[in-house]
């Protein structure tokens, strides 16, 4: 069935509905978007070390010096 039509079966449904029951499913509708949307967040500390391995052996001072020459 084409989304539109389901959609709009559902809308003259949603009209038949009192106003407190429009309310909460409205609210319900909001809460399962919410669920959804969640962005699941890393702490900073969390990426201590990471790539390390790559800085291994380089002298930092040395590194630094030879980034800020732009001759």
């Amino acid at each position: 069935m084409d989304q539109s039509i389901r959609i709009n079966r559902i809308i003259q449904q949603i009209e038949s509905l009192d106003d407190d029951a429009k309310l909460n499913l409205m609210e319900r509708l909001i809460s399962l978007l919410k669920r959804k949307k969640q962005v699941t967040s890393t702490r900073l500390t969390a990426l201590n070390g990471l790539g390390s391995e790559i800085w291994k052996g380089v002298d930092v001072v040395e590194y630094l010096q030879s980034e800020r020459q732009w001759d």
